[in-house]
């Protein structure tokens, strides 16, 4: 049928980007257009765009549409000051993901009970995935509306939220799965330390970083993809 959502065939693995670049360590086994079979799995990948706003609609939209067995979010992180022996390019695989506002996590405002505020991924991809590699390791991921800067805001989220690292997306894709009942985690590789230096470090080790977090992905798969739900 012309216009069908159907996949043509299923799709094993969905892995969502906000932007191409967080896509680049795929390439070379995906080739250009982002599709292929990786060790008998069909795995493709899809930008769903920056920040919350437009990343929870986008991937919903291709959630529902391809209906893949899993998905993995693959992109970058910042670290937050006072979380120890982290280094830029490694990779870190959300256990948990909460949604984060500073002035919330401060006391100055509140998030209204029924709102969705803490979500949790499929604990087998997680495992499966921080399994690979020695500077692989599971965390809690914050996900605020925009990027924090201020020093002092950033000083403190470690102990007022309890996540190591925020990613603008996290929380709008795993949610989008959430609703889709689809098993779903994130794999980020980090990039710089939270707070107003966070720009220009991002800048110098996003490349490397993003590339780091695709191996992490790509391995995965080459070992057996632990964790993937099967049927």
């Amino acid at each position: 049928m012309s216009g069908s959502i159907i996949p043509a065939a299923q799709v094993d693995i969905l892995v969502f980007g906000a932007a191409g670049p967080d896509l680049r360590g795929l390439r070379q086994h995906l080739g250009e257009r982002l599709d292929g079979e990786i060790r008998g799995l069909h795995v493709t990948a899809k930008t769903v765009g920056i920040g919350m706003p437009v990343s929870g609609g986008a991937a919903a939209k291709r959630v529902f549409q391809l209906l893949p067995k899993a998905v993995i979010h693959l992109s970058t992180c910042g670290i937050y000051p006072g979380v120890p022996e982290y280094r830029p390019h490694d990779v870190l695989v959300a256990n948990a993901y909460r949604l984060l506002d500073h002035t919330v996590a401060s006391g100055r405002a509140s998030f209204p009970e029924p709102m969705v505020t803490e979500l949790s991924p499929n604990p087998m991809l997680t495992a499966g995935l921080s399994a690979i590699g020695p500077r692989t390791t599971g965390a809690a991921i914050g996900t605020p509306l925009a990027s924090t800067t201020d020093d002092a805001l950033a000083a403190d989220a470690l102990r007022r939220t309890g996540c190591h690292a925020e990613n603008l997306e996290a929380f709008s894709v795993a949610h989008a799965c959430s609703l889709a009942e689809i098993p779903f985690t994130s794999v980020l590789g980090a990039t710089h330390v939270v707070g107003s230096r966070g720009r220009e470090d991002w800048r110098q080790f996003e490349r490397q970083a993003t590339i780091a977090a695709a191996e992490v992905v790509i391995t995965w798969i080459v070992n057996g993809a632990p964790g993937l739900p099967h049927g």
